[in-house]
């Protein structure tokens, strides 16, 4: 499990996070949603140790403050909302920096073939020689994705469970590919790993997570399944905007549809 407790962030006086509890298993695809500043971004930053934050992070009952660089490296794996490549490195250099200290940099075989079947896995094999700087917005982002995937292919290790955070890999994706992303994260799920993932479309997220985060102003203010999170009420409230839980054929699960309305006042009526 991975496991969160009293996240405070604070940039001078503004309070980001204000106590917020998360909890994440191994074995499910945990989903972080909520409107543009309700911490989500943040929350992800804290819980990898990437930004300060008081309170503690636990990955399998350990502190990741107590845990060297190695050991995080090869028990987690984090894809930024953006990263600027500064140098004219080609895909597959790209890919390569996910080699970690882990089995794959001691295995010359791995090495080799790691790269190559993580481009195949995010639709990307044949991009190998062209520059990163070359690439669409998109197709840069599922060159990090294979980068990240690289570094904890297998989704467990030594049967721990390994785990990948993720903010917002879909955002710069036709939906042919932010379907195929968000597969390589419910497949990483499925085998025995942990995802947390931070979502801006709803839909998707109430098609692929096993559980639910709803951020609002730095606060949990609802979790669960989708179903039980992504509610009229709470997403209307939310968003400021009403929103209309459905639910249509094949799946069963809830689908968001936005209502013709200018304010939650109206929404609320």
């Amino acid at each position: 499990m991975m496991q969160a407790q009293d996240i405070t962030v604070k940039y001078g006086r503004t309070t980001v996070l204000d106590n917020v509890d998360f909890a994440a298993e191994a074995g499910q695809l945990t989903a972080i949603v909520g409107p543009n500043g309700s911490g989500k971004t943040t929350l992800l930053k804290a819980m990898t140790g990437e930004i300060p934050a008081s309170g503690e992070t636990t990955l399998q009952g350990r502190a990741i403050s107590q845990m060297s660089p190695t050991e995080l490296a090869t028990q987690r794996a984090v894809l930024p909302q953006s990263g600027n490549i500064a140098f004219p490195f080609t895909v597959l250099e790209l890919v390569r920096l996910g080699l970690t200290s882990g089995l794959a940099s001691h295995d010359p075989t791995h090495q080799e073939t790691l790269p190559l079947k993580a481009l195949d896995r995010v639709g990307l094999r044949g991009f190998e020689g062209r520059l990163v700087q070359e690439l669409s917005g998109g197709e840069r982002q599922r060159a990090q994705l294979a980068r990240v995937l690289v570094q904890i292919w297998e989704p467990t290790l030594n049967g721990t469970p390994r785990w990948l955070f993720l903010d917002e890999p879909v955002s710069a994706l036709d939906i042919g590919h932010q379907l195929v992303v968000m597969q390589v994260a419910r497949d990483f799920a499925r085998a025995g790993g942990g995802v947390v993932a931070v979502m801006h479309d709803l839909n998707l997220t109430a098609m692929f997570a096993d559980h639910v985060y709803l951020l609002d102003r730095g606060r949990v203010r609802a979790s669960g399944t989708p179903k039980s999170v992504l509610t009229d009420t709470d997403l209307s409230a939310c968003y400021g905007c009403a929103l209309r839980t459905n639910t249509p054929p094949p799946h069963g699960g809830p689908w968001i549809l936005p209502q013709a309305t200018s304010s939650h006042q109206e929404a609320t009526l």
